[in-house]
This record gives structure tokens, sequence and C-alpha cells, in this order.
């Protein structure tokens, strides 16, 4: 296909290495990179390296902030698919009410715009993951294709030259300007200059090189590393707000097989990052990734297409040699720069800096110790809700390898466990509406037993009387997976399940209000959750932009919770009543 990447084997790679080796000038090795993508590498010397099948590529880089933010943010926002005014504004919205598990993160609210900030890597993938399925088929709802042109493809993708085609030249005029700039400087001023940027000032200080300037000092024949463009916007800022203006932009710029294409990214990447994949899941995520970038050309033309699209279709080999993404992604260790950038410094160098960080390390392992020593103590005290809300302020371990080592603890500690209740609890009154359920429940469960509350009367002499006291914990784990309850969390969204409420399978949504052991003498114990049940959505949503969003979207593991389906049978009534 035309604008294709033209597959490679090693000795094909090599060669053109020893060709770019072979070139006498900087101009021309560059100008060689820059078509072929291809520099000298000292592993060509390697009598058994694979070239193309031994350089792994790093999937956080690649597929994340690679291919994902050029689908959003270069292509839908960039080039303006998504009206500032229209598609955007309809986003944020959603995003104003939506709301996920504390595990996974959020979202800025006004993402697209630079208001939102750059995303960051797990940003993205919070996006394609759940976000994505879930809040951008709106945007296609309501699309009406009859009155779509049936050129409207080609008139977009004409759209998308001229685009590409002004930023190139954007781009061809700096770099030009530049270069004269330089040029006309003379060469002991530049000296200079250079001399007095690197001595040290009056405070004893060297100026850092900002993160841009570090990322763009490269070596002769760096591995083949090439520096990229700035993401600079195809189009001016300042034309953001002349959507309304351009005939252009006033109609519509969505097409129905836009949302399709991207769900297909979706798909393969959840398919990529689980945590064990057979050989046929590999295949269904290869052709996925493989339909995906051939979409992307029909869709949006060549302009688009990146080198990370070509790396993302090694993504299968790659899981094949080195297994999965999981275990080789650089997650981790992006986030424990952000940690170590935290860390005040006090500007000291020279073997000092690492006294410092012991010592901020020192004084955050105290702290912890403190805080988990308070949160052992009952919910109501002083000391439980201040280190509580310490806890809060202070637990940002998301994606550190001290979030990893609990997170495979916990599995660990899980897997085995078929049935478990959390080391915390309280014994406390349950609210009146719950207490009466209580009640309900245990006449209808044991038809055999005469129950009544604390207010009734005795109905009959051998009434067992149940009294408004109860254990509840924070969360239970059936069967290797933990369930938390609502009014025992900080997050409720933590709560909410698919509940088996029967033998034949079928499962209901709901969240988990509380986990209960209720035991009087005279009755039986019991182990049981209440939950509130969701209404489930009536409309039928085959023809509509969602037919395909459930494929994409993490179904929770199903498990029975105790004495659920014991209960009143599930209705589909609000969550609110």
């Amino acid at each position: 296909m035309p604008g294709a990447f033209i597959m490679r084997t090693n000795e094909h790679h090599c060669d053109m290495m020893r060709e770019y080796k072979s070139l006498d000038s900087k101009h021309a090795r560059d100008e060689y990179a820059k078509a072929y993508a291809t520099r000298w590498s000292e592993l060509e010397r390697l009598p058994y390296f694979d070239m193309c099948r031994m350089i792994v590529v790093d999937p956080m880089h690649n597929l994340f902030l690679g291919v994902v933010k050029t689908h959003f943010y270069h292509i839908w926002v960039q080039l303006k698919i998504f009206r500032k005014t229209k598609e955007i504004r309809r986003l944020h919205e959603i995003l104003a009410k939506l709301t996920l598990p504390s595990k996974l993160g959020r979202l800025p609210r006004l993402i697209g715009e630079p208001a939102g900030g750059s995303l960051t890597a797990d940003q993205w993938l919070i996006l394609v993951m759940s976000v994505g399925p879930l809040a951008l088929p709106e945007l296609w709802e309501g699309l009406d294709v009859d009155k779509m042109d049936e050129d409207f493809l080609v008139k977009r993708l004409e759209r998308i030259r001229q685009a590409a085609q002004r930023h190139k030249d954007k781009q061809k005029a700096k770099r030009k300007k530049a270069a004269k700039s330089r040029k006309s400087k003379p060469r002991s001023r530049k000296l200079a200059t250079q001399a007095d940027a690197t001595a040290p000032r009056r405070s004893g200080r060297v100026p850092k090189p900002t993160e841009k300037a570090r990322d763009m000092v490269l070596d002769d024949d760096d591995a083949g590393a090439v520096p990229e463009e700035e993401d600079g916007d195809w189009e001016d800022d300042n034309e953001d707000d002349k959507d309304e203006l351009d005939p252009g932009m006033r109609t519509c710029q969505l097409h129905p097989r836009d949302l399709n294409n991207f769900f297909k990214l979706c798909r393969a990447l959840r398919l990529f990052i689980s945590d064990a994949m057979s050989e046929e899941q590999i295949a269904s995520a290869d052709t996925l990734i493989r339909e995906y970038c051939t979409e992307l050309l029909e869709l949006y033309g060549p302009e688009v297409i990146r080198p990370n699209h070509h790396y993302a279709t090694h993504t299968g080999n790659f899981i094949r040699d080195f297994g999965p993404l999981r275990g080789f992604w650089t997650f981790l260790f992006e986030r424990l720069n952000k940690v170590l950038k935290g860390y005040r410094t006090n500007n000291h160098e020279g073997g000092e800096i690492e006294v410092t960080f012991f010592r901020e390390f020192h004084r955050a392992t105290q702290l912890q110790h403190v805080l988990t020593s308070g949160l052992r103590q009952h919910n109501t005290t002083t000391i439980y809700q201040t280190c509580h809300l310490m806890h809060e302020a202070t637990a940002d371990n998301r994606g550190t390898l001290q979030q990893l080592a609990e997170e495979l603890d916990q599995a660990h500690e899980d897997d085995t466990t078929v049935l478990a209740f959390s080391a915390r609890s309280a014994s406390e009154r349950l609210d009146a509406h719950l207490y009466f359920k209580l009640v309900s429940y245990m006449q209808a469960r044991y038809p055999s037993h005469t129950f009544h509350s604390e207010l009734a009367v005795r109905p009959a002499i051998h009434s067992i009387q149940l009294i408004n006291l109860a254990v509840v914990f924070d969360y239970v784990i059936i069967a290797g997976h933990r369930y938390y309850a609502s009014t025992r969390s900080t997050s409720p969204e933590n709560s909410i399940a698919l509940v088996r409420t029967s033998d034949t399978g079928a499962t209901w949504t709901g969240v988990i209000q509380s986990i209960l052991h209720y035991e009087v003498n005279s009755a039986p114990r019991q182990l049981f959750a209440y939950v509130q049940w969701l209404r489930p959505a009536t409309r039928d949503l085959t023809e509509s932009p969602w037919a395909m969003s459930h494929v994409c979207l993490a179904t929770v593991g199903t498990q029975v919770i105790p004495g659920s389906r014991h209960g009143a049978c599930p209705k589909p009534y609000c969550a609110a009543q």
C-alpha cells in the first residue's frame, strides 16, 4: 500500500548501516538517516546479533506516548477532527461527570487544550483502555451518515494533506531562519557565549541545560537515534478560535469509520498488555494493530503515519521473544524519575546528593511507619482520622516499585485465598434501613425459624431476637479477588462489581454497600454483602456508536458474594431508590 512501511530483514538493515558508515560527510549521513531511518551501530559487528529481532522498543514510549498520543492529539485535536467548540467541549463535559476507580488515576478534564497540560503515559493508557471506549462514542451519537457527502473522505484527506504541507513549510522556514542566524554571528562571539554559559555563576551553581536541550544532544552515530521535531501544532495556536469562521470547519469532520478504527487500537492494546498471552491472542492483537495502521492511511492519509506505527507492528514479536510487555516497559522507571525529582536536594552535588536522597528516604520511611500505626486504630478515633488524611495526601506511589511490590504481595496473598475478610473491622450498629433488611432477609432465608427485631414484641415463645449489632469489614477476598465496601472506602467507585445472582450464571452490576458478619445466640452465623443494584440499560446498542465499545472494556471478575443471591432478587430499579 502506498505510504506504508517496507518490512526489512536483518541482512537488508545491516547493508544499509554499512552504506551509512561509508558516507564521508556529516551532511550526507544526516540526509541518509532522515531518508531511511538508519544509522551505524557497533552491534552490527556481532555475527549472532539480529538487528530487527534483538532490539526491543519500549512499549510505554512507543504505544502510549507514541501511537495513542498521535491518534488523539496530533490527528483528532491538531487536525481539527475534533472542533474546539463542539466535540472537545462535549468531551470536557463528559469527563467532568465521569469518575474512575482510584487505582486508575484520572484524566485532566480539559484534555486536548493547553490548560489541560501534557498527559503522562499512564494517562494515555487510561484513555485508550477505559475512558475512550466509554466516553468517545457519545461524540459520534447522532451522526447523520445519510447527509454525508460521498466524497467526504476525499475532501478531508486533501485538507489534511494541505495542513501537513503548511506544517512542513513552517518548519523549513524556522530551520532556514535559525541557520541564517547562526551564520550571521561572529565565531569569536559564539565561543564567548558558550564559555559564559558554562562558567559558574556568582552563587557557585552551574546552569543546568533544559530537558529539551538534553534530549537534543546526540553523539555521532548514536545507535541510530534520530532527534524528533518538537510537537508543534500543525496549525497556528491562534487559529483555535477560527473553527466557526473556517467554512471547512463549520461542518462535522467525524466519519463513522473513525470510531471503529480507534476501537481496533483499543482492543489490540488491551490484548498486548495482558499478563499472559497465548499464540492465538498474539496473532489476534497483531492482526488488529496492522488493520488499524492500514485504516489510518485510508482515513487520514500517509501524512499522519509515524515510525511509532511501524514499531507497533513488531509488538507481537517482542512478546514472543521477551514475554509480556509489563516485564520490560519503563513505566516504573519514569515514575521513579518523577519521585526523585520531587526530592529537595538543596543543590547538592559531588556525593552530597546521595546523602540527601537517603535522608529523604529515611524521613519518608519513618512517616510511613507512623501513619501505618495510626491507621490500625479504630476509624472513629482522632489519630486514625489524622493519619488517614496524611496518608491520602502523601500516598502518590502509583507506578513506582513500591506499588509494584505491594500489588505483587497482595496478588500472591490473595491468589490462594478462597474466602477471607480484611484485618481491620469494627463492631457497630447498623442503620435502620439495613437493619430491617437484615431481619427480612433472615426470615426469608430460614422460614422454619421465627425472628423479630429489637423494637418488636416477641411474637412467639421460640422467636429469636435479632439485635442491631454486626461486625463490618473494609473488604472481602473471594477466590483471589478483593471486593471493597463503599461505606468503608474513600472511593465508592472501587466497590462496583459484577455479582452472579443464580447458579445459571446470570450476573448483575451493583455497588457493594456493606460487608457484614452477623452472629447472635441461637441464630445461624451469617457472612454476607449488602448490594445496591444498578438499573440495567434498556436501550439497544446494536446500531449505536457503543456497539463495539464493550469489546474494548475490561470485564471485572465475576464471583458469588455470599448471601447476595439468597436475599431479594435483583430488580431493575435506580440505585437512588
